[in-house]
């Protein structure tokens, strides 16, 4: 579907990561990662039917809408991953 799947880290790389102290950084993944698993369930929805094509755009564009609003770096280059 073109979702920006998993940027910088993945959750074996968590615990390493809690243990140098950079918390900011799991925040960050953990954020991206609940942003890519709601994306794909919009796509489930699609998939299944629930959604129409238009609804599957309109909140598609919500969510790049939203997130467009953020100056955080993790959020911009989650924008730029998914194109």
């Amino acid at each position: 579907a073109g979702f920006p799947g998993k940027l910088g880290m993945d959750g074996s790389k968590v615990w390493e990561a809690y243990q140098s102290g950079r918390i900011e950084e799991i925040r960050n993944y953990c954020e991206t990662d609940t942003a890519n698993t709601y994306l794909m369930f919009l796509r489930f929805q699609l998939v299944r039917g629930a959604y129409d094509e238009a609804r599957y755009g309109r909140e598609l564009d919500l969510v790049r809408n939203t997130l467009a609003k953020s100056k955080d770096a993790h959020w911009q280059e989650f924008l730029r991953q998914w194109g």
